[in-house]
Parts: C-alpha cells; sequence; structure tokens
C-alpha cells in the first residue's frame, strides 16, 4: 500500500511540474502575474510528494520488501542495518529518485531567492529549472521505475554493491550527486536571463555567482570524499585515477570554478558577459554528460550503473538543452557587448582571463581523455583506455599554471598595472617561496617537476599571507591589536578574503597531491602471523588473523604493532572482506596518518595458515588534501556570506 502511494506521489509531482512550468513561462511572456503566483504556489507541492516517493522506498528497503524489484536488487537480510536507509540510493531508480528530492528542495530555495532578490529574471529562470526537474522525474517515474513490483517474490535480496559498505556512502554519493544537479541552477539563471533581454543580463550577476558558488561548495565537498573513499577502501594506495565517472563531476567543477571567478568581472568591469553565459552552459552541458556516463553510457567505470539505454537518454536530453540554449544564446547575442575592453596585459581582469581559459582547456583535455576509448571503438573496432598517465602529463602542467595565477591575479590592481608596480607586489612572495625552496632542497626534495609545483604553492600561500599582513600592519597602526584586525579585515570584504581563504586551500590540496605523487613509497611483504618487515623509518609486525562469517560475507582482519624509530605507534587492523554471491572482495586499508605522512597496509588473499602479501605505502603529505576540504568550504561560505548590494550599477566599482 505505502510503495503504490510513492509510486502514484511520484507520477502526480510530475504531472504538476508540467503545470508550473507551464504557468511560469506562460505568465511570464503574456505578462499574466496570476498564473506566475500559481505556479509559485504549486511548487510547494512538489517536494511534498517527491518526499512520500522517498520515504515509501526507504520503508520497502527497512522493511525488506523484496517483492519490490529494485529493493530484492539492492537490499538482503544480512546487509548491516545502517545501511538499509542509504540503499535506496545505491542503483539507478533510487539515486535519480533521491536527485528529484534535492532537486525539488532547491527549487522552493532558489524560487524564494530568486523572486526576491532578481524578479526580472525569476520565471523564465524558475521556468527553466521546472523542465529540467519534470525531465527526472518522467525519467524516474517512467522509465527508472524504482516501484516495479515482482511478479515471483524472492525469500532474500542480492544484496547492496559490497564497495558501497562504507561510511563513505553516507556522505559522498549526496553530496556528488546534489552538486552535480545543482549546477543546474546556475545555468537556469542565465537562461532566464537571456530570456528578459538587456534588462536580465546583468540581473543574474549577484543571484548567479551565490548559487555558483554553493554549487561549486557542494561539487568540492563530494569530489574530496569521493577521493577519501578510493583511498580508504579500493586498496590500491591512491585517491584520483582519472575514472570517467570521477571526470564527469571534476569537469563540470573545472568550469564552475572558471564562472565564479569571472562574474566578478562582469560585476566589477561590466565585462565578460558573453563568456559567463557560454560557461554556465558548458559546466550543465557537462554535468549532463555525467549523468549519460554514470548512467549505463558506453564509457566503462567502475563506477558506472549497468549498462542500460537510460543513459542515451540522458545523452538526447544533453544535447537537447545544448542545442535550445545556444540557439537563445544567438538570439540574444546584442545584447552581450561589454562596456569596456582590456586595457592591459597586466591587470587583474587579464589575470582571471587567463585562468579561465586554462580552465576550460583542462575540462576539455580531460573529457577528449574520458570520450576517446568510445570514438576508437567506434572508429577501428579498438578497446582503448586513457589512462592516469596521461591525464597527469597534459593536466599536471596546466593545473600548475592556474595555481601561478592564483597566486598572481587576486594581488593585481583592475584596469592596467606597470611592470614596476606588479614587481613590488610579487617580489617578497616570491623570494620568500625561493628561500624555503632551497631549504627544502637541502632537506632532499630534488625532483625538478616537485620542486616548482612546490614553489608555486607557496608562491600562493605567501601572496594571501602578504594581503593578511600588509591588513594587519596597518590597522594594527591605528590602535587595533592583531587579532581583531584580522577579523576586521575579513569582514571588510568577504568576498575578496573567503576567497583567498579558497586560494589558501587550493595551494594545501595541490601541496598534497605533489608530495604523495612524486616521493611515495611502495613494497610488497609476504608474511605470515608472527613476523616483522621494515619500509622506510617504519617496523611493523603482522601479529595475527581474525575471521568472521556473517552469512553474505567472510571477514578477514589483520593486526598490526608498528613502531617508528623505536617510538610505539600502536596497533594497526587491514581488513579483506569476501563477498561469494557478488565474487568480489573489498579491501579496507589500515592507516596510520599525519601532516608528515601516511603509512597505509592493504592485505591481499590470506592462506589457511594466515599468511598473505600486504602491499604498504609511505605517502607523504595526504593529511593536506583532507585538511583542504573544510579550509575551501570555510572560504567558499564567507565568500558568499556578504550583504549583496543588488541595485549597485554593474561596473560602478574598480572602474
Amino acid at each position: 500500500m505505502i510503495v503504490d502511494i510513492g509510486n502514484f506521489s511520484l507520477i502526480l509531482s510530475c504531472v504538476l511540474c508540467t503545470y508550473i512550468a507551464s504557468c511560469l513561462f506562460l505568465g511570464r511572456a503574456l505578462s499574466i502575474n496570476v498564473l506566475i503566483a500559481s505556479g509559485k504556489s504549486a511548487l510547494y507541492a512538489v517536494p511534498f510528494l517527491v518526499a512520500i516517493a522517498t520515504f515509501a522506498l526507504v520503508y520497502a528497503f527497512v522493511n525488506n520488501d523484496f517483492s519490490v524489484q529494485y529493493v530484492a536488487e539492492n537490499s538482503n537480510l544480512e546487509m548491516p542495518r545502517a545501511y538499509t536507509w542509504v540503499a535506496f540510493y545505491a542503483g539507478n531508480a533510487g539515486s535519480l529518485l533521491f536527485i528529484c528530492l534535492v532537486f525539488s528542495i532547491l527549487a522552493i530555495i532558489v524560487s524564494n531567492h530568486v523572486f526576491k532578490r532578481a524578479p526580472i529574471i525569476a520565471s523564465y529562470s524558475m521556468g527553466t529549472m521546472i523542465i529540467i526537474l519534470t525531465f527526472f522525474l518522467a525519467v524516474t517515474a517512467f522509465l527508472a521505475e524504482p516501484f516495479q513490483r515482482l511478479a515471483n517474490v524472492p525469500v532474500n535480496g542480492e544484496g547492496i554493491n559490497p564497495l558501497l559498505v562504507h561510511f563513505g556512502m553516507f556522505v559522498h554519493p549526496p553530496m556528488q550527486m546534489g552538486g552535480l544537479i545543482a549546477v543546474c541552477i546556475p545555468f537556469s539563471l542565465g537562461i532566464g536571463a537571456m530570456l528578459s533581454g538587456k534588462h536580465g543580463i546583468d540581473t543574474w550577476i549577484d543571484v548567479g555567482r551565490f548559487w555558483g558558488m554553493l554549487s561549486w561548495s557542494v561539487l568540492t565537498i563530494g569530489l574530496i570524499l569521493g577521493s577519501w573513499w578510493a583511498y580508504t577502501i579500493l586498496g590500491w594506495g591512491g585517491y584520483w585515477a582519472w575514472d570517467p565517472v570521477e571526470n564527469s563531476a571534476l569537469m563540470p567543477w573545472l568550469v564552475l570554478t572558471a564562472f565564479i571567478h569571472s562574474i566578478i568581472v562582469q560585476k566589477r568591469r561590466g565585462m565578460f558577459r558573453m563568456w559567463n553565459i557560454i560557461l554556465v552552459i558548458l559546466a550543465f552541458t557537462l554535468a549532463e554528460l555525467g549523468m549519460f556516463i554514470n548512467r549505463g553510457g558506453p564509457v566503462p567505470s567502475v563506477h558506472s550503473f549497468a549498462q542500460s539505454t537510460m543513459g542515451w537518454v540522458f545523452l538526447s536530453f544533453m544535447v537537447f538543452t545544448m542545442i535550445i540554449s545556444l540557439l537563445i544564446f544567438v538570439f540574444r547575442v546584442k545584447i552581450f557587448n561589454s562596456d569596456r575592453n582590456l586595457e592591459s596585459a597586466i591587470c587583474r581582469e587579464s589575470a582571471f582571463l587567463a585562468q579561465n581559459v586554462l580552465f576550460v582547456i583542462v575540462a576539455m583535455v580531460t573529457l577528449w581523455g574520458t570520450l576517446y576509448p568510445v570514438f576508437a571503438d567506434v572508429a577501428s573496432d579498438t578497446d582503448l583506455t586513457v589512462g592516469k598517465p596521461f591525464f597527469d602529463l597534459v593536466n599536471g602542467p596546466l593545473l600548475l599554471l592556474i595555481v601561478m595565477l592564483m597566486s598572481v591575479g587576486p594581488v593585481l590592481p583592475w584596469r592596467k598595472t606597470t611592470v614596476s608596480q606588479a614587481f613590488r607586489l610579487l617580489i617578497y612572495p616570491f623570494v620568500s617561496s625561493l628561500i624555503l625552496i632551497v631549504f627544502l632542497i637541502a632537506l632532499g626534495i630534488t625532483q625538478l617537476p616537485a620542486i616548482v609545483g612546490i614553489w608555486t604553492c607557496f608562491m600562493a600561500v605567501f601572496t594571501i599571507s602578504q594581503e593578511w599582513i600588509k591588513g594587519s600592519i596597518a590597522r594594527h597602526k591605528r590602535g587595533e591589536n592583531y587579532a581583531v584586525a584580522i577579523i576586521k579585515i575579513l569582514n571588510s570584504n568577504r568576498t575578496r578574503y573567503g576567497g583567498y581563504i579558497v586560494h589558501l586551500g587550493i595551494a594545501m590540496l595541490a601541496i598534497g597531491a605533489i608530495g604523495s605523487s612524486f616521493y611515495d613509497v611502495q613494497q610488497d611483504f609476504v608474511l605470515v602471523p608472527g613476523e616483522s618487515a621494515k619500509i622506510g623509518n617504519y617496523e611493523f609486525n603482522y601479529l595475527n588473523i581474525k575471521e568472521s562469517n556473517f552469512g553474505d560475507r567472510i571477514e578477514q582482519s589483520a593486526e598490526f604493532q608498528v613502531h617508528k624509530k623505536q617510538n610505539n605507534l600502536g596497533g594497526m587492523v587491514a581488513t579483506r572482506t569476501y563477498y561469494p554471491s557478488h565474487n568480489i572482495a573489498a579491501t579496507r586499508a589500515a592507516i596510520r596518518s599525519n601532516p608528515i605522512e601516511d603509512f597505509y597496509i592493504v592485505p591481499s588473499e590470506f592462506d589457511d595458515d594466515g599468511k598473505a602479501v600486504f602491499r604498504v605505502y609511505v605517502n607523504p603529505l595526504v593529511w593536506w588534501m583532507w585538511a583542504a576540504g573544510p579550509v575551501m568550504i570555510l572560504g567558499a561560505l564567507i565568500a558568499v556570506s556578504h550583504k549583496i548590494n543588488y541595485q549597485q550599477t554593474v561596473g560602478t566599482r574598480g572602474g
């Protein structure tokens, strides 16, 4: 009964969204405010209906209702009870329902914000967003069919994918899916701005940047959590393999990053109007492509759902939205004229533009590497994969250039800068970072790519520090203590200094990636209980193995005692769990982490006497990658927390 109610609610929400989109577009086009008001009011019912459908599916999981095909495919009686609450988004149909729930809630929040802050573009923007929501609801209700019944009810289900039985299941998928669908918000605002004509092209700036930053933040959390999950459970000692589904989230993130920088230039200087619209269209197109890859498209990935025709539905919708967006863009191209042109190659606008271009190039390189195996297969029936070495070789230097511009661009003045001015602004960070590099070389850091990368990162850190120090000293001379001065500096321009904090997080992330990529140590050891081994400064003793049988899985845990330079670091446990029904083994690495390095042990298959091969890694500076996430999110939240003057004239500040 509850399952049937959920199915009915899902279908009803799809019908209701069709009505809402019609009201918003017709009401705006015909200036019928009653229609717009009706659409706005009806929108409040959508998340309520989708929540009923979500509750019905979760209820079926919690009660092991294997008459529902989706429940039988993604759950079983032996699964840890806590995971029944999240298994509903472990498969294709349930994850789409979850996306619809998040999307419908976001639609209410965005509607209230945009109708209040940017009413000129609100109806068209929300109409666009609701059309996209209608598509997702229709696909979920009529193609994915999460409530489809089985004619023959099994006694037990197939169970969740073993690799998903991890704490990350509670946080990574919601953030990743929420971030990808949230890209729709700046896209919808951009479409609304274009449809509203010359009065809308600058009206969307503040709301567009606000929602662009929030979307970027959620996607950032999703990407970092995904890397942490891969690091802890996949057992290969790494965190990023340039897998197609990983790339499908990275590509819109890169373009969104470009957008939240270039929209500042439109706000301050009345420039880059056309470029910003192109960026939001590209970001949403790449997010839709990610849906295609993840929903059974032809691109192979360990993350994607089973092959199905549903991926092609998403591809068709991607092509449809891209064509419509570009047609609107061409039709409205005359309204994009900039108020000003670039006045100098050395200025903040030029640095932002160069950084934007690099972000897009990295996204396109990643796109090509992701899709090339498909083209090769179609053209020559050749089975190819484009792996990590290609992406590291091509994207690595480009990302390093972006970090370099990140250290230079924010401190350059608007409009124009002389070479001598730029030299004075950058001389102290440049010299300070060089001194640090000399110190690191003395400590044994000798690989040239690593030296250049670390120097670039510290150049960014010292540039940011210089801005804080100069402002603090100036305020201290007026009688403020340094702690108060730092807080007041932050509060005086949250957009700017919040951005600096984000940049600090990016530098931390890059330092972690460089250290772990160039100076990691790996070695395999064959051990039986009671034996010890050494790697670097670490000595570890394999104490014993414990085995537990849970019906659907056999869990084997190896216990270790670890010392570093005669200091006892305590015990560590590495686990290997085998799932006979799936013929999959999931590992859980034993990790001892600190800001200097990670000590990481992964077990292989155990013999009857406990003998096993253990792959051991010493990964320098990985801790800084996980610490970078909270720093970046804190900076982003500070940057969007400032009070926006929505009536301010575009381009009146800074020149």
